[in-house]
């Protein structure tokens, strides 16, 4: 009688580190919060949506790296890791730095000599070239393999996405750093820039004739997928969903810059009064 093979299964996880570290941020968030209510800035620089932001930011992070998409990424789907990439270097990142007060962020660039490092690594042309390095990089097969079987070069890994994609978009969702703030025409472009390098790295998977990671090419693949319908699937994920987020953020700040031109058209010529 020949025995099967049990079929995986793919459930939340309990992994204490990531739990420490996301109540942590949470609990320093909340108190700035409190901060901000007892010195009157709640309602003013501080608002409600900041709070929401963040919280779905952290929400996001929980999806990616503790419910079942974390094992099935890691254990049988490039297309499912590619969706926790996508979430943890684009959405996630988005989210929290929405969630981020401008108060608060001017108060790291007055610090001397942390406000001096923010202050390059957030300059746009900086920004750009760390996050698209840091794609790119651990999209090599040396790397990314690495990273799927060794743990801590995975939690590099993911750390790495995290920490790129929010300086990301910081130039993009605020107006850092305070020397060198992007216009939204010069913000559109710096977008424009990083879906076609996203895009780029995608076509390769997607086009690829044979398996850029073998690792998947080695365990049986959920879903009935094939390796390479499982890499086409990846690339395609990248690429289409992916770069709609890139439009939506292009869509947004190309609106922002209209009603901006609007209004300074008020202020310059004001209709007549009644």
């Amino acid at each position: 009688m020949l025995l099967q093979s049990p079929v995986p299964t793919y459930g939340w996880i309990f992994e204490p580190s990531i739990i420490v570290g996301l109540l942590c941020l949470a609990v320093l968030y909340g108190y700035l919060i409190y901060l901000a209510r007892k010195d009157g800035y709640w309602g003013k620089d501080v608002n409600r949506n900041h709070v929401v932001f963040f919280s779905l930011g952290l929400l996001t992070v929980i999806i990616a790296l503790l419910s079942p998409l974390d094992s099935l990424s890691d254990e049988a789907l490039f297309s499912a890791h590619m969706v926790q990439h996508m979430l943890l270097m684009l959405i996630a990142p988005a989210l929290i730095v929405a969630g981020l007060p401008d108060r608060w962020l001017k108060a790291i660039y007055d610090l001397p000599i942390v406000g001096r490092i923010a202050s390059i690594v957030t300059h746009p042309l900086v920004a750009l070239l760390i996050f698209n390095l840091s794609l790119w990089l651990w999209h090599t097969p040396a790397l990314y393999e690495g990273a799927l079987r060794d743990n801590n070069i995975h939690i590099i890994e993911h750390l790495t996405f995290m920490a790129t994609g929010t300086l990301m978009w910081l130039p993009v969702l605020h107006a850092v750093p305070p020397k060198f703030q992007m216009g939204y025409l010069a913000k559109i472009g710096y977008l424009f820039a990083s879906m076609i390098s996203t895009s780029i790295l995608s076509a390769i998977f997607t086009f690829a004739n044979n398996l850029i990671f073998t690792f998947y090419g080695n365990i049986p693949l959920a879903f009935g997928l094939t390796p390479l319908a499982d890499q086409q699937l990846a690339g395609g994920i990248m690429w289409v969903p992916g770069s709609g987020i890139f439009m939506l953020a292009m869509s947004i700040t190309f609106f922002a810059w209209l009603r901006n031109e609007e209004r300074k058209g008020e202020a310059k010529y004001p209709p007549p009064s009644q």
